[in-house]
């Protein structure tokens, strides 16, 4: 008797189990709608925004100043590593090396504005959220500050909250103010050591060093895209940016690093430059590509970049445009859907419940003849061609960064939605046509801040 009541207890448990997982099952997950966003309310006020933006171009005749500043973020005490979901926020062992905040302070006698990158995964949405709040104590806003970061996968996490919690640390206020502190730090003191100069900027292929992880055939942007500096002081600083995400070190890797992005900054830096700093590109598909991973990657990644730089940095062309604007608008998204299987996706309150909700942006800013493009992802690099096609008409150069205080998962190219891949299977968050559709907010942006047309308040 005893074990039949057993029995039926377990029976009657189980059953209750598998009812509350298929209730929830129930309530949480749907087949995939496969609307393209083309097709959604948010595809045409987004447009329409961008259609009527018309920036006030002031070109200045006094030329640019710069300053410079970095401020370490390395924490006193270890945190949990963001980057590599699987480590389910374990802690660093150690400190291979120390992270920064980079900034680049612009100057062109009409705006100022502040280019900052973080030894970071991305630019958390907590940190820009507080951003937005206290950057007006050192003299800026959040409309005149282009964020970035060098997406290492061994920085501190510690800065999200919900599901983010879980996978990088569960969110400490403290860590977020670190960072946010340090970034208002580094902006005023740049903004205290101005000095006038000059820009030259390029574009160096190195093919080498990078491939295309969602598919063999992909498209690479195989482009070391630099701003070089140089100061009337005689110091020179260089801000660089490449495609290849910062995956040398492995997910078993505890030490807390820059990777490969820390380890050509100190590289450049050693090799006569008074400061560098890295912005991680279109990293979508992009990966590193060494002959090792792990250490040897670092120093390999680091070195290819370099050679081919410094082998052909006297091809820089001279920015002559005084020009400085910066704008930040606001990103129209549909209801997310977040795949789980081929044809089927979560609930989107489900998905806000577990991430969170937060605005996101597309950012621009024009220095010069150079338009720089922070998006709020991980942008493809198989979809830049047609970017560098587009500024090539134009006579302007582009850079496209990611990262810039929002995040909504990978942007890639539309013929690849149902492919089996992580960046397509679980990260493309919004629906179908989003490669097609920031795309065209991207093309939109360049259209905006060419300025070929209308140049109120100045002449070009």
């Amino acid at each position: 008797m005893a074990l039949k009541k057993i029995l039926r207890i377990t029976v009657m448990v189980l059953a209750s189990v598998i009812g509350l997982l298929l209730l929830f099952v129930a309530v949480s997950v749907v087949p995939l709608k496969r609307k393209p966003i083309q097709e959604k309310p948010e595809y045409a006020a987004m447009m329409s925004r961008l259609d009527s933006l018309h920036p006030e171009f002031v070109r200045s005749t006094k030329g640019f100043s710069f300053g410079f500043a970095k401020e370490n973020i390395t924490p006193a005490h270890p945190t949990a590593l963001a980057g590599y979901g699987n480590r389910l926020g374990k802690v660093y062992t150690a400190v291979h090396d120390s992270i920064y905040i980079r900034t680049l302070v612009v100057d062109n006698g009409a705006q100022r504005v502040a280019i900052v990158s973080a030894d970071l995964l991305i630019i958390p949405p907590t940190v820009t959220e507080l951003l937005e709040k206290e950057l007006p104590e050192v003299g800026f806003t959040i409309n005149n500050t282009y964020l970035g970061a060098v997406h290492t996968h061994n920085s501190i996490g510690n800065w999200g909250e919900k599901a983010t919690g879980i996978l990088y640390g569960s969110y400490e206020d403290s860590i977020v103010h670190l960072i946010v502190d340090k970034i208002k730090q580094s902006i005023a003191r740049a903004s205290m050591n101005m000095v006038q100069g000059t820009i030259r900027k390029g574009s160096i292929p190195v093919p080498t060093a990078v491939r295309n992880r969602l598919i063999s055939t992909g498209g690479i942007d195989s482009l070391l895209r630099v701003i070089e500096i140089h100061r009337s002081d005689s110091s020179k600083f260089l801000l660089m940016s490449y495609t290849a995400h910062a995956t040398c070190l492995f997910s078993r890797d505890l030490e807390l690093s820059r990777d490969y992005p820390g380890e050509l900054v100190d590289e450049m830096e050693a090799a006569g430059y008074s400061f560098a700093m890295f912005m991680a590109g279109a990293v979508g598909s992009q990966k590193a590509n060494p002959p090792e991973y792990g250490k040897p990657c670092l120093v390999w990644m680091a070195n290819e970049l370099k050679t081919k730089y410094i082998a052909r940095h006297h091809e820089l062309e001279p920015v002559t445009d005084s020009t400085l604007l910066m704008i930040r608008v606001p990103l129209e998204l549909p209801s997310p859907e977040a795949k789980i299987a081929k044809d089927w996706q979560i609930r989107p309150w489900l998905f806000n419940a577990a991430f969170g909700k937060y605005p996101t942006y597309l950012t621009a800013l024009r220095l010069g003849d150079i338009v720089m493009i922070g998006t709020p992802c991980d942008y493809s690099g198989a979809l830049t061609a047609s970017l560098d096609s587009l500024a090539a008409k134009k006579n302007i150069s582009v850079m496209v960064t990611s990262f810039n205080g929002g995040y909504i998962g990978y942007i890639t190219a539309d013929q690849y939605y149902d492919r089996d891949h992580y960046e397509t299977r679980l990260m493309n968050w919004y629906g179908p046509g989003n490669g097609a559709y920031i795309t065209e907010c991207i093309h939109k942006l360049i259209d905006a801040l060419d300025g070929e047309d209308v140049y109120p308040g100045g002449t070009r």
